[in-house]
């Protein structure tokens, strides 16, 4: 059975299929096999774009995965081979590094475009734009609360909770760390 993030995965590329439908992106010819491809993925994962409780759950909008997608691979190609060579060291052996003050002032950049897209509503973006942030900072716990904030609005409320218990330990003085993991955990139950 899927859980939560894997129907939240499954809406949203069948929400990008029926898109694609709607819009042209997919022929004529071809929109029999997507509407079928629609029905047999949504079913298997027990995932249905007709029921309003599941949209309200699942969807990502008004973020497309389309949009989702771009922010990622945008986001790929700022970090470049960072992430590569990351990947190639055990992560035993990496020292605790210090960011240079171009890593911090473009990190403060991004947590500040995060800030726009919280402002607009677009909390996927705004995540991955605080991800790019940790990445470059991740001594940073505004960076994480803030993240933990945009997952609180997407209802991602377990990662908010692992978002705000990091910003805590990054920074045990700083108090919004404690106000974002207090809501995350009452909106749990």
């Amino acid at each position: 059975m899927a859980d939560d993030k894997q129907k939240h995965l499954v809406f949203a590329i069948l929400e990008f299929l029926q898109t694609s439908l709607k819009n042209g992106t997919i022929k004529q010819d071809d929109a029999e096999g997507i509407e079928v491809a629609i029905q047999c993925i949504g079913e298997a994962f027990d995932v249905d774009l007709n029921d309003p409780t599941q949209a309200q759950t699942f969807s990502t909008k008004p973020a497309t995965l389309m949009s989702i997608f771009e922010v990622f691979v945008n986001a790929q190609k700022k970090l470049g081979n960072k992430n590569a060579a990351a990947r190639s060291i055990p992560a035993t052996s990496i020292p605790k590094i210090e960011p240079t003050e171009e890593e911090k002032k473009k990190a403060e950049e991004l947590k500040v475009a995060g800030n726009r897209k919280v402002s607009d509503k677009e909390y996927a973006e705004a995540v991955l734009l605080y991800g790019e942030a940790i990445a470059l900072n991740p001594s940073n716990a505004v960076y994480y609360a803030n993240r933990a904030a945009a997952y609180s609005q997407m209802s991602d409320h377990q990662n908010a909770i692992k978002d705000s218990l990091k910003a805590a330990e990054v920074d045990p003085a700083y108090s919004k760390a404690y106000s974002r993991l207090g809501h995350a955990y009452f909106s749990v139950g």
